[in-house]
């Protein structure tokens, strides 16, 4: 028997198709495979986050009912290590799956509930659904387990020999926060990226790294010409996450001994 897989991106999703046609020993043309694009996509969150002990709960949603109102499966990946099934047909534990482990839902609708979170679970968390012959996975959920922290910024100004090139580049370090979903934004003299003053900005963000005592740090860029940064006044980097408190750090020009 031949299998054909064909991996299809989407967004939040990642979809793994294969249609496979019934093998008969008289007749070869039934051996041969006939491979279909789907529009079925599963979406998650891309992150959640828990503090030890907690409860925290995941959401799976699928474009189309699943098989038999039940056929989604949920996956845990701890970094380095394999994916290992925790759920099947929705709700039925794994053999060797704790009880905090809980899966519910039907037909469209699923969630994967952790409760008692222990640090060993933090890891991305996949469901997987079965349409038609077809198995989608979702993008992953990524759980941190801790508890919140408001990361520490820092913002560097450009060098000297950058401006003489006619650039500036700023950067802001976010150091030490929790969990891994702080978003970093900038404003010059008040105005946010969305402004129409900010047409020749450019802005880049980091991806956050872990760091070994469970915390994330992240840094983003700004980038305008040179003649511009020497009419700023100030330029502010600011982090925001969820419910928490943003937090700001400011560089007004005038500090710099850059001219």
């Amino acid at each position: 028997m031949r299998v054909i897989q064909v991996p299809v991106g989407v967004s939040q999703s990642i979809s793994i198709e294969s249609h496979f046609a019934s093998e008969a020993p008289c007749s070869s043309a039934l051996g041969e495979f006939i491979v279909l694009r789907r529009s079925d996509t599963v979406t998650q969150p891309g992150a959640v986050s828990s503090a030890l002990g907690g409860s925290v709960t995941i959401n799976c949603r699928t474009s189309q009912d699943v098989y038999s109102g039940s056929w989604l499966h949920w996956y845990q990946q701890r970094d380095g290590e394999p994916p290992k099934l925790l759920i099947y047909t929705a709700s039925t534990r794994a053999s060797g799956i704790p009880g905090r482990f809980t899966g519910s839902g039907s037909n469209s609708a699923f969630t994967l509930t952790i409760s008692g979170v222990q640090a060993e679970d933090a890891a991305v968390y996949y469901c997987q659904s079965f349409v038609s012959l077809w198995w989608t996975f979702g993008g992953g959920t990524r759980l941190d387990v801790g508890s919140d922290v408001r990361p520490t910024l820092t913002v560097l100004p450009p060098s000297s020999e950058e401006l003489q090139q006619g650039k500036a580049t700023l950067m802001c370090l976010a150091n030490k926060g929790f969990p891994s979903d702080w978003s970093l934004s900038w404003k010059v003299d008040g105005s946010s990226s969305s402004s129409s003053s900010s047409s020749s900005w450019e802005q880049s963000r980091s991806p956050g790294v872990l760091e070994k005592d469970g915390r994330y740090s992240w840094s983003s860029t700004l980038r305008l010409p040179a003649d511009q940064w020497r009419k700023v006044g100030s330029v502010t980097c600011e982090a925001t996450q969820g419910s928490q408190t943003p937090v700001s750090e400011t560089l007004r020009r005038d500090q710099c001994s850059q001219s």
